[in-house]
């Protein structure tokens, strides 16, 4: 019996190692079955439209599945594969950098073309590329997987079979937006349906329902080959239509006397819909065509005419569930009836194209009018990048309010016919050549301040009309500061409303210390751009508890110097002037961040300097601390960091006054914030802050009448008119010097320092 069974055990292993490669019959046609996965190889199918990726798909018993094996003369073994459609299962070589891309083409390519069949069609044979040497697999095992050239032979994807196909030869008939109904306005434009199709040898029937019309009823072999199988056809809706039912449109053709549907879709007619612009907050500019590529959105200047064109810039919203009441809406452009959607192959590139779920926008309407539009599939903002004619759109867009760098992601919806409205006297944007508008411009709101960096005198304002019948009175105006205001008037088109916009200088500098002001109402550090959540802000020499303060001359303090030229710092050298308390404790604790404003301007390098102590509270086995003093565009250090450096404080050096300096610049002018911040519950001192290279601020509560400028060796006003009282003070707030003007410039000799102009209530800080 043992022998018997050794016998049986080598004729089986005999067999198993002779056993002859599949050889496929010259003429038959067959299915390739992924053993793994049942799914046989064909073409990758996108909306129903073959593609020329080979994949391995769900058995449809097309022609593009079914493969013909024609040996290849010379090379025994050897075979090409050609499928029904006439396209060769290839590798790619357009690129000679790509090693396993596999691709359909209409002719063979040598050895991009040879395939060798190892093993028997029982267990499953494997398919090796003449080229490399590889064998063709799936990374994958779903429906639409992409086959590549570059796997090994035992890759677990890659074994096949082969079945005899059965063909299935009816015409490919897809139509494109299939799973929405078409809302087809009665009396308006025709809706376009399309459809893809091939291989027909039949004429195509449409059958319309009673209310609606189509531009052609017949479909013939012809127009599928004169359009590559795309083919539009366009449905109207007649008065006649019943509004608020669902009507079949049927597409058939007749074989051996019976009639075959090939595909049905649900009109409804509708009223006409209005139209809009879709304009963009930050540049004015309208959605429309890429100049370049029609099928990408993108930013366009606004064209009037119907007749040119402007057509193409106007868009329908139409909800995706007219039933409910939620945000969801299709945007659709006029004319072409293209849907905006979410290219279905990409992460960000949005198109026109027809239906599909990317074509589903998720929109906002804020109480300010302005728009969120959002993708329902990706979950991200539509927006762009750039403010310029043909920025194109995406999106993959975080959201950001009132942006004033990229992305830039909110929009106005303005009915078509507002876009020309006779009595719209408001102004849509405000562009300012430098600095920041505050409040952020809303066309409602009148007035505005324009913070600006003080070392700029003049501002450029350029507006823009909602209206495009408004004119605007003013535009491109200058604002100066020695004048400090102008206005910007909007006419309507009628000439009936005019609304007047004004737009005030106010410069930011870097007044930390008050200018040395002592009075209540004039010296609380917050009254001079201060920030920090929770901070009690009170007035200068203040003594409440736990509170942030001014102090001038305080006792104790002190800084380290060489007084005695021994080349070591240990001299001790008394501190007179003023500091300013701030505090990490009770409600500021060390997420408290206390902030100042300064306006920066690009291509500009700063020097911050400062002093820092460590005044008292010592929490229980803390002996150290560390500082952060920096620059951020948010005050409270959640933004772009410019800057930003640490500087460790010792509990046994309390009231020591130590340096801070470093050198910055910053991405772009605007608005950044000196922050400072603690890791510890102390109670902290600055004194002396300054940034080198901004200069210094104005009163901006009155305007300036006089300057005063620094020579070699003195200080010298202008601008006062003779006999008025010019006082000179110091950072202590001393009177150093008082004359009365005289009737040109009247001039101070000073020593080196910081001090202060001050003519009857206006004061101009001055350095020598």
């Amino acid at each position: 019996m043992k022998r018997l069974l050794l016998t049986l055990g080598l004729i089986a292993a005999w067999l198993l190692g002779n056993a002859q490669n599949f050889t496929p019959e010259v003429g038959v046609f067959y299915n390739i079955k992924q053993t793994i996965s049942d799914l046989v190889v064909g073409p990758s199918v996108s909306a129903g439209v073959s593609s020329t990726q080979p994949s391995v798909v769900a058995l449809t018993n097309k022609k593009s599945q079914a493969f013909e094996f024609i040996p290849v003369d010379g090379k025994p073994g050897i075979y090409y594969m050609l499928n029904g459609e006439g396209m060769y299962l290839n590798m790619y070589s357009a690129d000679a950098g790509n090693y396993w891309t596999s691709i359909f083409e209409a002719a063979s390519n040598d050895l991009y073309s040879e395939w060798t069949i190892e093993g028997d069609n029982e267990v499953g044979f494997r398919l090796k590329l003449s080229h490399n040497n590889l064998y063709l697999a799936s990374d994958n095992i779903t429906d639409g997987s992409a086959l590549y050239t570059d796997k090994g032979v035992d890759h677990a994807n890659g074994l096949f079979k082969a079945q005899v196909a059965t063909i299935d030869d009816r015409p490919e008939f897809v139509v494109l937006e299939k799973g929405m109904i078409y809302e087809v306005e009665v009396d308006g434009n025709p809706y376009p349906v399309r459809i893809y199709g091939k291989d027909h040898t039949y004429d195509i029937q449409i059958n319309v329902p009673d209310g609606f019309y189509v531009d052609k009823t017949t479909l013939t072999p012809a127009d599928f080959v004169a359009t590559s199988g795309n083919v539009k056809v366009e449905v109207y809706a007649l008065g006649s239509a019943v509004h608020g039912e669902l009507f079949p449109l049927t597409f058939s053709y007749e074989r051996g006397g019976n009639t075959e549907y090939l595909d049905t879709i649900q009109l409804t007619a509708v009223e006409i819909y209005p139209r809009y612009y879709m304009k963009h907050k930050t540049s004015n500019f309208v959605i429309g065509n890429h100049s370049g590529n029609e099928k990408h959105p993108a930013l366009t200047e606004i064209i009037p005419s119907i007749e040119e064109g402007g057509y193409l810039q106007q868009f329908l919203l139409r909800k995706v569930n007219p039933q409910l009441d939620d945000s969801l809406y299709y945007i659709i452009q006029d004319a072409t009836y293209a849907m905006m959607r979410k290219v279905p192959s990409s992460n960000w590139d949005v198109e026109w194209g027809y239906y599909s779920p990317e074509a589903v926008w998720k929109m906002y309407k804020r109480e300010d009018g302005i728009w969120e539009v959002k993708n329902n599939m990706t979950g991200k903002w539509l927006g762009t990048d750039g403010l310029t004619v043909d920025s194109r759109l995406y999106d993959d867009k975080t959201f950001v309010l009132n942006a004033t760098a990229k992305p830039y992601s909110e929009w106005f919806f303005v009915a078509a016919g507002e876009m020309f409205d006779e009595t719209d006297a408001r102004l849509s944007t405000v562009t300012i050549s430098t600095g920041v508008l505050e409040p952020a411009f809303d066309p409602e709101v009148t007035t505005y301040d324009v913070l600006s960096p003080v070392d700029v005198e003049q501002i450029s304002i350029s507006a823009k009309a909602s209206s495009l019948s408004a004119t605007i009175n003013n535009n491109d105006a200058v604002l100066e500061s020695s004048v400090g205001s102008i206005d910007i008037e909007c006419v309507s088109g009628d000439g009936e409303a005019i609304k007047v916009y004004t737009f005030n200088y106010k410069a930011i500098g870097f007044e930390w210390d008050a200018r040395g002001e002592t009075s209540a109402a004039r010296s609380v550090p917050s009254q001079w751009g201060w920030k920090c959540a929770n901070a009690s802000w009170v007035a200068a020499n203040s003594t409440a508890a736990g509170t942030v303060r001014y102090v001038d001359n305080p006792a104790g303090y002190y800084s380290l110097g060489d007084t005695l030229n021994t080349g070591v710092n240990i001299d001790t050298i008394p501190f007179a002037g003023r500091i300013m308390f701030v505090r990490w404790d009770g409600n500021v604790t060390t997420a408290g961040v206390y902030s100042y404003p300064v306006m920066l301007a690009e291509g500009k390098s700063y020097t911050f300097k400062g002093q820092y102590a460590w005044n008292s509270v010592i929490p229980a086995d803390v002996s150290t601390t560390k500082l952060t003093i920096g620059f951020n565009s948010m005050n409270d250090n959640s933004g772009t960091v410019v800057a930003s450096n640490e500087y460790i404080v010792e509990s046994t050096k309390l009231l020591e006054l130590n340096n801070a300096e470093f050198t910055f610049s910053v991405p772009a002018s605007g608005l950044y914030y000196l922050t400072i911040a603690s890791d510890a519950t102390i109670l902290a001192a600055l004194a002396n802050l300054e940034i080198v290279g901004l200069n210094t601020s104005v009163d901006n509560t009155q305007q300036e009448k006089f300057s005063a400028i620094t020579t070699a060796q003195a200080v010298i006003v202008r601008g006062v008119e003779a006999g008025e009282l010019i006082r000179i003070y110091n950072v202590s707030g001393q009177i150093v010097s008082e004359k009365t003007a005289l009737l040109n410039e009247t001039s101070f000799t000073l020593g080196k320092g910081i001090y202060f102009v001050k003519v009857n209530q206006e004061v101009v800080k001055v350095i020598r």
